[in-house]
């Protein structure tokens, strides 16, 4: 009997469309941020991964409401009953974990709830601002909820920590702009539209090396040991070389798949160096 491909196509555009990949990419970086970090939290790491379906799923159908244009909006509208479903599931989890967190986490989820919930209304449409949203939430998200659950202290370090973690996400966030320029187009200012294809990946790499810089910085003042160092160095490099290949005649999978699991792949190279170490 032959293997029928189709049910593994259906798959992946369930974990794609759905946007319960990008869940598991959130929740990849947030265990990134754990061993980066040297601290866990079963709960955050949950309530980044629920969180992420119930409000990636939740702009999408805004904005496919709103008459927007989305590589996805066919297969949204033909499955709107499940999305529907995967959000009322991902309510229930969000809120299940938000009860059991400190204060100071819950204070600081409210406020990137705000941020996601106005997002898609009225946060898209300013020059350049998108793009710095997702960053700032997804850094917020993957580790400072963290560090305020564990009562981490923010030095200097932690502030390199964040401020890479900021310039990761910004950067491989801007193949996305490049892959919807066409949807984009007279809705949004977004970096490649305003600088072009080519301007956008030199600044989507000039923010990787800067993570590099700050990163050979941590390692000079004994802030980050070998494993962890020469596992970011090779996402960055990784990053780096999709981001050049990165082109708007690119598949859809190309970005919702490979671009998208650079967020995994952290932490699937940041636990391998640990067991090889």
């Amino acid at each position: 009997m032959l293997f029928n491909f189709s049910y593994v196509k259906s798959l992946i555009r369930l974990l794609t469309h759905g946007n319960i990949w990008v869940a598991f990419c959130a929740l990849g970086l947030t265990l990134s941020s754990e061993i980066i970090l040297q601290t866990s939290s079963k709960s955050i790491a949950q309530f980044v991964f629920f969180a992420t379906i119930f409000a990636y799923n939740f702009q999408r159908i805004i904005r496919i409401k709103k008459g927007g244009i989305h590589p996805r909006k066919k297969w949204l509208i033909k499955n709107k009953k499940l999305v529907y479903f995967l959000m009322l599931i991902s309510v229930v989890g969000s809120l299940y974990h938000f009860c059991g967190l400190n204060f100071i986490t819950q204070i600081t989820i409210v406020f990137t709830a705000v941020l996601s919930l106005v997002y898609p209304f009225a946060l898209r449409r300013p020059p350049f601002v998108k793009i710095f949203i997702i960053s700032l939430v997804w850094t917020i998200s993957t580790m400072l909820f963290l560090i305020l659950e564990n009562n981490i202290v923010i030095t200097q370090n932690i502030g390199l920590h964040l401020a890479s973690r900021f310039l990761f996400v910004f950067a491989i966030t801007i193949p996305f702009d490049i892959r919807d320029l066409e949807c984009d187009f007279d809705k949004i200012k977004t970096i490649p539209m305003f600088f072009g294809e080519k301007h956008a990946k030199w600044i989507a790499n000039c923010g990787l090396l800067i993570c590099v810089i700050i990163l050979i910085f941590q390692y000079t003042q004994d802030n980050i040991c070998i494993p962890n160092f020469l596992a970011l160095f090779l996402i960055y490099f990784l990053s780096a070389v999709l981001i050049i290949k990165s082109d708007k005649s690119n598949s859809d999978m190309y970005f919702s798949f490979w671009v998208e699991s650079l967020s995994f792949l952290c932490y699937v190279f940041l636990a391998t160096m640990l067991l090889i170490f």
